[in-house]
């Protein structure tokens, strides 16, 4: 039950976070460095923007759970 409720909450985070990231970082931003990474079409570009979003969603939604994992740990 622990394990199922653990990827949930996960699950959720990763989508809140992906959410906040669209809207926090200007898209200009993942523009720049997709132009680093000489990603040039539009499907390109719009495919690398996804993708980094939801990465670092990922990494951020991990880094969340290890934080929280420390708050509840039972004495």
């Amino acid at each position: 039950m622990r394990l199922i409720l653990t990827i949930f909450l996960f699950v959720f985070c990763a989508i809140a976070i992906s959410k906040a990231i669209a809207v926090i970082v200007p898209v200009t931003f993942f523009y720049a460095v997709a132009g680093f990474f000489n990603i040039n079409s539009d499907e390109a570009i719009i495919d690398f923007v996804l993708s980094a979003n939801i990465i670092i969603s990922i990494i951020m939604s991990v880094a969340l759970l290890w934080v929280l994992k420390g708050f509840f740990k039972k004495p």
